[in-house]
């Protein structure tokens, strides 16, 4: 009887920590994925395609 109600408590256990974790992974990367959005917005906006070139010496390469 012991062995029977340890069995359903590991399962039980179990079961919710699964359950939570998917919570989790889901909610967070819902999450993740608006707030990118909303971070690559205002990046394009802001800063422009100016930002995005590096300064420095050019030299070709493409003979080598």
């Amino acid at each position: 009887m012991k062995q029977l109600f340890v069995t359903i408590v590991a399962l039980f256990v179990g079961f919710f920590v699964l359950v939570s974790s998917l919570f989790f992974a889901v909610g967070l990367s819902i999450i993740g994925f608006i707030m990118s959005k909303t971070q690559s917005k205002k990046m394009d906006g802001s800063e422009g395609k100016k930002s995005r070139i590096i300064e420095g010496e050019y030299s070709d390469v493409t003979n080598y």
